[in-house]
């Protein structure tokens, strides 16, 4: 199958798994938390939140995909065999520096979580060993995606991201049907992740010509991979204590219960995040196709407007619908003790609405090898993420963290990197939103107002009436969004999708 087919497809099968995510999430999630317990599932956050710390591909998951990428145009299927044997390596011997520092932390955990009772440590410490020993397993696997992605295997890829979403949902279901709590939902995960780590290892082995060469040796080469790969380990370590690491702070601060509370915001930001990056990755080709070519900074910049203008067209919708309905929603999805969780959310995604819609410009960096800069505004958003919530954590809990990201995110993210783009990269920040936002400014203040009116006057909670004004703003929405939003060319790629679907299931 091409490349564009591949990332058609590989769009579609991202959507696919990203709505029965956000379903059985909404159906899933309130009855697992009533099951397990507010505080089990607080521990569950926090184990995984505080895992995540140390298990990263330290950037090389990215750089892979670059130099399989290099090489296979090249045709040097050696140098892609010798490529995969030395990082395969040098995994292997980050795993074992790893377990030494996960065993440590182990006799350490009553130390660092004095929040916790006696009894949620004991829990924490058997959940730890499970996760810990899965995550020990699956690091020196982390790159098998990059791989998949340099082969334009789009379709594997996702299918495989889907499936485990849906083997996860299933099992812990019929788990906690039979009475396993907190200890069984770790060990399915691990053990839905080790099938999916199979499938692709045994895919890639029997569909590409791919052959670990474990014998290759070569310091010059592993040093130019760690070189061009340390700005996105920077990167990856100044995520996690951006948004990771604050079930920790609140672990320390105000204790599970506010850990439980900040991750419903985290999973709704979650599903926002998910539905805005369904494309990321399938672009990378096309970007360095255009860094090769002539006036390449107009095209990029072409690419980031087209692409971005798909994204605004879902945030817009998505951020009317969570400032408009998401607290009737978080009550009605998990009951009136979350109704905190309704900030946390909004706090999260409010800057998504502008950097969700850049990440071609990220994915440009990449290719220019200039991911400095990102890497520079991460940091300093992490510091700044992390004193905040340490000075409001203790009196606001969750809202606290979430208003250190938010603000740290602003600052950095928002206005450090776009003027970044802009100066620095030289690609045409001010026509990107003047050509990406401006149109579509109209149809989401007006159904933003719309919302807020409707919620004036009907302000009674109830599923029946969350649905009405779902369907209502939708409508608003659209009608706005065809007749003063999107291009004509849109129009007619929505028209000829919508189109192809029909065809296939028969209906005209």
């Amino acid at each position: 199958m091409g490349t564009t087919n591949q990332i058609k497809a590989g769009a579609l099968i991202s959507y696919f798994a990203i709505t029965f995510s956000i379903v059985a999430g909404i159906l899933y999630t309130p009855w697992m938390i009533k099951t397990i317990g507010k505080s089990d599932y607080g521990l569950y956050i926090l184990v995984t939140s505080f895992l995540s710390y140390f298990i990263m591909d330290f950037g090389l998951g990215q750089t892979i995909a670059r130099y399989i990428a290099k090489y296979r145009t090249e045709n040097n299927q050696e140098k892609i065999n010798q490529l995969l044997g030395l990082t395969t390596k040098f995994y292997l011997f980050i795993n074992a520096l790893l377990c030494v520092v996960l065993i440590m932390l182990y006799f350490l955990i009553a130390n660092i979580f004095v929040e916790l009772e006696v009894a949620e440590i004991e829990k924490f410490k058997k959940v730890y060993i499970v996760a810990g020993a899965f995550s020990l397993f699956s690091f020196p696997f982390l790159t098998l995606d990059g791989v998949l992605i340099a082969y334009e295997r789009f379709i594997v890829l996702k299918l495989c991201d889907a499936i485990s979403k849906i083997g996860i949902v299933i099992f812990m279901v019929v788990a906690l049907l039979l009475g396993y709590h907190l200890f069984a939902l770790v060990v399915i995960n691990a053990v839905v992740g080790l099938l999916i780590i199979i499938v692709k290892c045994v895919y890639l082995f029997k569909f590409t010509p791919v052959s670990v060469n474990l014998k290759y040796h070569d310091k010059s080469v592993l040093k130019e991979l760690l070189k061009f790969s340390f700005w996105v380990f920077i990167i990856g370590i100044a995520q996690r204590l951006l948004i990771n690491i604050a079930p920790t702070i609140l672990g320390v601060f105000s204790g599970t219960t506010q850990i439980a509370l900040f991750s419903i915001g985290i999973i709704i930001e979650g599903y926002t995040w998910t539905f805005a990056h369904a494309l990321n990755g399938l672009f990378m080709a096309k970007v360095t196709q255009l860094d090769t070519q002539k006036n390449n900074l107009h095209q990029v910049t072409n690419l980031m407007i087209r692409v971005g203008r798909v994204q605004l067209f879902l945030m817009g919708l998505l951020l009317i619908g969570l400032i408009v309905l998401g607290k009737d929603f978080i009550i009605l999805w998990m009951g009136d003790d979350f109704k905190t969780s309704y900030y946390v959310a909004i706090l999260l995604i409010l800057p998504g609405f502008v950097t969700l819609t850049q990440e071609i410009g990220y994915t440009y960096l990449f290719v220019i090898n200039e991911l400095k800069y990102r890497a520079i505004m991460f940091v300093f958003a992490s510091v700044l993420s992390v004193l905040i919530s340490f000075v409001l954590a203790p009196e606001y809990g969750a809202v606290g963290c979430a208003i250190g990201i938010f603000t740290a995110t602003m600052l950095c993210h928002v206005l450090g990197m776009n003027y970044v783009y802009w100066k620095v990269i030289k690609l045409e920040i001010p026509r990107f939103f003047k050509e990406c936002y401006l149109s579509m400014v109209l149809p989401i203040v007006v159904t933003l107002l719309v919302g807020i009116t409707v919620n004036y006057f009907i302000s009674q909670i109830s599923i029946l009436i969350f649905i009405m004004k779902v369907i209502i703003i939708s409508f608003i929405y659209l009608i706005m969004m065809w007749f003063f939003g999107l291009k004509t060319d849109e129009k007619l790629l929505f028209q000829n999708g919508i189109t192809k679907l029909l065809q296939k299931l028969k209906l005209v």
